[in-house]
């Protein structure tokens, strides 16, 4: 009888085991601990002191005096150069200076080649609408200015004064997960579409409307 009560309550304690194992409580996880297989967040891209430059292609519709320029555009390149400070995650603000080549043939003078050529110094205001997103709106204003020559005139015309300018870009960062997996910054590269318009001076004056479309490469220092 005593043997057959012991084998009852060896069976009892053998099936309750598993339970007992099953209900032994955890550690607590301290406040703000995260799990150790969840990965940590993304630091931002667009982020510090940057340094960058771009390359694009231009369509310049220019206005001056004593030429004729206004039937097509002048089909060129240009180049900016470019410096400044994230200040605050969904805002930068800097400097760049850039210039623009182009040429063009007036219809109206059998031909004629004529040359632009123009620069500008302005201060950029770089916004994030998203800042999870590289995708930045930056607006400039400053001055410049620009002139043309033509073929078989040895004078030019020109144009200068307020400059402004808008772009939209975006960045891919192709090396930050190797190099920069938890730090912000990086070396990025994207597309750029913008516009720059040296305004005129009064209605009929000289004026140019640059629409330019390039790759644009930055890199940013991080915070």
């Amino acid at each position: 009888m005593r043997n057959a009560a012991s084998c009852v309550l060896l069976a009892f304690a053998c099936a309750a085991w598993p339970c007992a194992v099953h209900a032994a409580p955890t550690a607590a996880r301290a406040p703000g601990e995260k799990a150790a297989w969840r990965t940590p967040p993304v630091p931002p891209r667009l982020d510090g002191a940057y340094l960058g430059g771009s390359l694009h292609g231009i369509a310049t519709w220019a206005r001056v005096n004593g030429l004729e320029t206004e039937d097509s555009p002048f089909a060129g390149f240009g180049g900016q150069a470019r410096v400044g400070q994230i200040v605050l995650p969904w805002l930068g603000l800097g400097l760049s200076i850039g210039g623009a080549l182009g040429y063009r043939s007036e219809s109206t003078a059998m031909g004629t080649r004529q040359r632009l050529g123009m620069g500008q110094l302005m201060v950029d205001g770089t916004f994030l609408p998203v800042p999870k997103i590289n995708l930045s709106l930056r607006t400039s204003f400053g001055f410049g200015g620009g002139a043309v020559r033509q073929a078989g005139k040895s004078g030019r015309a020109g144009f200068g004064g307020a400059v402004f300018g808008a772009a939209l870009r975006y960045e891919w960062f192709p090396l930050a997960q190797r190099f920069r997996p938890t730090r912000g910054g990086g070396l990025g590269i994207g597309p750029e579409v913008g516009w720059i318009g040296a305004t005129p001076a009064a209605k009929g004056r000289p004026m140019a409307n640059v629409v330019y479309v390039g790759i644009a490469t930055t890199f940013y220092f991080g915070s």
